[in-house]
C-alpha cells in the first residue's frame, strides 16, 4: 500500500439501500425536517468517486434523518490498486441464494444472509469502480502530459473542397 493519505468516500447509496429509500425520498425527508439542501450537493454524495469537499451540514442532516452515524455515510479509505471479488465459497452461496430468491423460496435467515452477501458484493463493486476510475484518470493525465501540443489555430481544418 502507498503512503498516500486516505480519501473520503460516500456510502450514502448503501445507507439508502438499507432503508429502501431513493434519493428523491431522502430529499423529501430532509425538506420535511426543515433542511434546505441543493439537489446537486446531495447527488454528489451518490458517486463512487472520492469526495473533494464535504458539507458537514448536509452529512449531519442525512445522519439525523436516516438515524445513522457519520461513519455510516462517510468513510476514509486508502485507495486500493487491485480489483477485489468475493471468495469462491461466498460467490457460490450468493448464486444459490439468488436462485432461491428468484423462485421465492428464501427463509428469513437466508434472506438476511442474502442481504449481507449482496451488500458485500455491492461494496466490492463500488471499490472496484473507484480503482478503475483512479487508473483511468492516471492514464489520462499521463497521456495529456506526454501528448504533443498544438498551437491554437495551427491545426488545419478538414473542409470539403468545392
Amino acid at each position: 500500500m502507498s503512503n498516500s493519505l486516505p480519501l473520503a468516500y460516500s456510502h450514502l447509496p448503501q445507507v439508502l439501500a438499507k432503508r429502501h429509500l431513493k434519493i428523491s425520498e431522502l430529499q423529501t425527508k430532509l425538506k420535511a425536517a426543515g433542511v434546505k439542501i441543493n439537489d446537486k450537493s446531495l447527488y454528489r454524495l451518490t458517486t463512487s468517486e472520492p469526495l473533494q469537499k464535504i458539507d458537514v451540514r448536509i452529512v449531519g442532516a442525512i445522519c439525523y434523518v436516516c438515524a445513522v452515524s457519520i461513519q455510516d455515510v462517510i468513510a476514509f479509505e486508502q485507495p486500493k490498486t487491485t480489483l477485489q471479488k468475493l471468495d469462491q465459497t461466498e460467490q457460490k452461496r450468493l448464486e444459490d441464494l439468488m436462485s432461491k430468491h428468484t423462485e421465492g423460496k428464501l427463509s428469513a435467515e437466508e434472506m438476511q444472509e442474502f442481504d449481507e452477501l449482496s451488500e458485500k458484493a455491492h461494496a466490492l463493486t463500488m471499490a472496484n469502480a473507484r480503482i478503475l476510475v483512479a487508473q483511468r484518470r492516471s492514464l489520462n493525465s499521463v497521456r495529456t502530459a506526454t501528448a504533443p501540443r498544438q498551437r491554437a489555430g495551427s491545426a488545419k481544418r478538414n473542409l470539403p473542397s468545392r
